[in-house]
C-alpha cells in the first residue's frame, strides 16, 4: 500500500481517504501536525469524541513504529488534556480497538459522571465468565518475559 500525504493510492482505508472518513463519521478537524491528526465528531451521546490517527497508515497499534511511535505519549497528552479542558470533563477515556477500521486510530471520549459513558466494566458484555487466576498469572508473567 503506497501513502501520498493524506491517501492511499489504492483506496482501500477509509481513514486514509480523509474527507470521506470526515463525512463517514461527521467529525471535523481540529488539529495536525507532520504526524498525527486530530478530529472530533459532530453527533453522538458524547461531546468532543474525538479520534486521534497517524497521517501515515499503520494498521494496528502493534505495528506502530516511525516517528509516530516517538510522537506519540506526547501527542496523546496533549489531545486529551485539550479535550479535558474544552469539554470540563473529569477525564477522558482513551480506547483502541481495531476489527473495524484497520488504519491505527485513537477513541478519546470525555468522560462526565452520570454521563454517557460507562467506562471501567461498563466495557465488558453483561455475564461474562471471570479468566481464571492462572491465566491472568500466566499473561502477566509472558509480557514481562517479552519485554524483558
Amino acid at each position: 500500500m503506497v501513502v501520498t500525504g493524506d491517501s492511499v493510492v489504492d483506496g482501500e482505508c477509509l481513514l486514509c481517504r480523509v474527507a470521506e472518513a470526515d463525512a463517514y463519521f461527521q467529525r471535523r478537524r481540529v488539529w495536525a501536525d507532520a504526524h498525527w491528526r486530530l478530529s472530533v465528531l459532530l453527533q453522538g451521546p458524547v461531546a468532543g469524541f474525538a479520534h486521534l490517527e497517524p497521517r501515515r497508515h499503520i494498521p494496528y497499534v502493534t505495528e506502530l513504529d516511525g516517528p509516530e511511535a516517538a510522537t506519540l505519549g506526547p501527542v496523546l497528552a496533549r489531545a486529551t488534556a485539550a479535550l479535558r479542558e474544552a469539554t470540563g470533563a473529569d477525564k477522558v477515556y482513551v480506547y483502541v480497538f481495531g476489527d473495524r477500521v484497520p488504519h491505527l486510530h485513537f477513541n478519546l471520549a470525555p468522560h462526565h459522571p452520570g454521563g454517557a459513558l460507562a467506562g471501567g466494566p461498563g466495557l465488558l458484555r453483561p455475564g461474562a465468565a471471570l479468566v481464571s487466576a492462572d491465566a491472568h498469572e500466566a499473561a502477566a508473567a509472558a509480557v514481562a518475559r517479552l519485554l524483558g
